[in-house]
């Protein structure tokens, strides 16, 4: 058997030993950094894919949003022209005398008139309309009630009130009401069958 004996002092086999446990240390640490470093590049890898993805969902997000703007738009659009259409539709095929009255009279030119409404209640049986509005004078009055009898299929034009504003400003419009009749108006006429005359009979 063999063994080793050395001549070295204490103190220097001592600094020996550290040197060497310095060594180890160092080595470990330099791995460790080496380790830590890859792991922080992997990490910063993922987050600049990460954040390249995350931008290109937010940039088709944002057309996808302007895409659905546009869309509402349109159907806004096409809800209000398919509203005009099924009011054109029901004018023309239920009513097309009131549908070619009203053209005409909306194509009337009135300077110094303006009106406040018209009502076409009872067209359907009594073809009256009743338009209300103001005027700045007697003539222009006159002149847009010569106009509407111009109309196609208007019978008679009669006023029912013209007021003026007596003792106030000169400046204030005239009222008036105004009813026009047109042509074709049907009359109701209540029909009695023979049944429900004996019905009735026998009742009394």
């Amino acid at each position: 058997m063999k063994y080793k004996v050395s001549l070295l002092p204490e103190s220097r086999k001592k600094q020996i030993n550290a040197r060497n446990s310095i060594k180890k240390i160092t080595s470990v640490s330099l791995i460790c950094l080496a380790v830590l470093g890859a792991f922080l590049a992997v990490v910063f890898a993922v987050n600049l894919y990460a954040n390249s993805q995350l931008k290109e969902a937010e940039r088709l997000d944002n057309e996808c949003l302007a895409e659905i703007e546009k869309l509402s738009s349109y159907r806004d659009i096409h809800s209000a022209l398919q509203q005009k259409v099924n009011l054109f539709d029901k004018i023309q095929v239920k009513e097309p005398q009131l549908y070619s009255f009203i053209v005409e009279w909306s194509n009337i030119n009135h300077p110094g008139v303006s009106i406040d409404s018209i009502e076409c209640a009872n067209w359907k049986t009594d073809r009256l309309c009743t338009i209300v509005g103001s005027c700045d004078s007697r003539d222009e009055y006159l002149a847009y009630e010569k106009a509407l009898s111009k109309i196609t299929g208007v019978v008679s034009v009669s006023c029912v009130s013209y007021k003026t504003n007596v003792g106030g400003d000169e400046t204030d419009p005239a009222t008036f009401t105004i009813s026009v009749s047109v042509e074709g108006g049907v009359q109701v006429v209540e029909t009695t069958t023979a049944a429900t005359t004996e019905a009735t009979t026998a009742a009394q």
